[in-house]
């Protein structure tokens, strides 16, 4: 097991002296801010990285949340309780806001950060599956400058992620299109009605315009080797009522999108019969 004493972090004082850091050492230096997963992994004994870059003092330039003519900016730093706080959140991004109320307790809301929940790369994640839905954009910042990623291209495979060693977040873009408008969508179903690892779960953002589904985000969570989204599932929705939306037909759909595993947490069987109801309730929910 890894203690804390063990660890060997440092701390830059500027965006600048971190990305020169990262530019020398790479992938032996490993990016943290909350926390809330190293201090996990420190304590079910798995190998932890050589070095840490501890983020935390940047506040001032990878800290809080803005909106702004282009949507909505998550700074690397912006922590689930801070989204919480923010009556704008709530209002224009609702899935997002009840995404982060159920991560963890109160206390993994106040130091967890969403930029951590997305690099976390955890295909139960509970924020990054709405980002995804809603369209999010990954900023990446090195000292060759800023590239974006689109959230839905950002995962390559099991905790596998497009960043480059050398590159952090330095925020999770919500575009405007995507704030304020109805059809957002999140539930996860866990052991336990809080503090839960996700079993199962669906994010959504279905737009309807004269009672079809115009534009559907549909994104799978815990039901892939990464969150996932479900183009054979959006395409059987786009364009149909709800009274002609057929059990059958949609489920053949995600058969195509999901081939959910058996493991510790659920069986394949239980994964894929436990989605399909929630997309049903999705769909419910939002008709208009």
């Amino acid at each position: 097991m890894s203690l804390l004493h063990d660890i060997d972090a440092v701390r830059p004082a500027t965006l600048a002296e971190a990305l020169e850091l990262l530019a020398k050492e790479g992938a032996a230096l490993r990016p943290m801010a909350g926390c809330t997963d190293v201090l996990v992994e420190a304590h079910f004994g798995k190998p932890m990285a050589a070095r840490f870059l501890d983020l935390t003092g940047l506040r001032a330039e990878l800290g809080g949340l803005a909106f702004d003519d282009e949507g909505l900016h998550l700074g690397a730093l912006c922590t689930y309780a801070q989204a919480l706080r923010d009556p704008r959140v709530q209002r224009e991004a609702p899935a997002l806001w009840h995404a982060a109320s159920v991560v963890g307790a109160t206390q993994i809301q106040a130091r967890g950060t969403f930029a951590g929940n997305v690099e976390n790369a955890s295909p139960a994640a509970d924020a990054a599956p709405v980002l995804m839905a809603l369209d999010a954009q990954v900023e990446l910042v090195s000292t060759a400058g800023l590239r974006r990623v689109p959230l839905c291209e950002y995962y390559t495979g099991y905790r596998q992620t497009v960043r480059h060693a050398d590159e952090l977040i330095a925020a999770l873009v919500v575009p405007r299109a995507s704030l304020g408008r109805p059809g957002q969508w999140y539930r996860k179903v866990g052991t336990r009605a809080y503090q839960a690892i996700t079993k199962v779960g669906l994010a959504a953002h279905l737009t309807w315009q004269h009672g079809v589904v115009a534009e559907p985000r549909i994104v799978a969570v815990a039901m892939a080797a990464t969150l996932k989204r479900c183009p054979h599932l959006e395409a059987a929705v786009r364009g149909r009522r709800l009274a002609d939306l057929d059990d059958a037909a949609l489920r053949q759909a995600q058969a195509l999108d999901l081939q959910p595993i058996d493991d510790v947490r659920s069986t394949a069987a239980y994964r894929a019969e436990v989605f399909a109801r929630l997309l049903r309730q999705a769909l419910q929910a939002t008709a208009r």
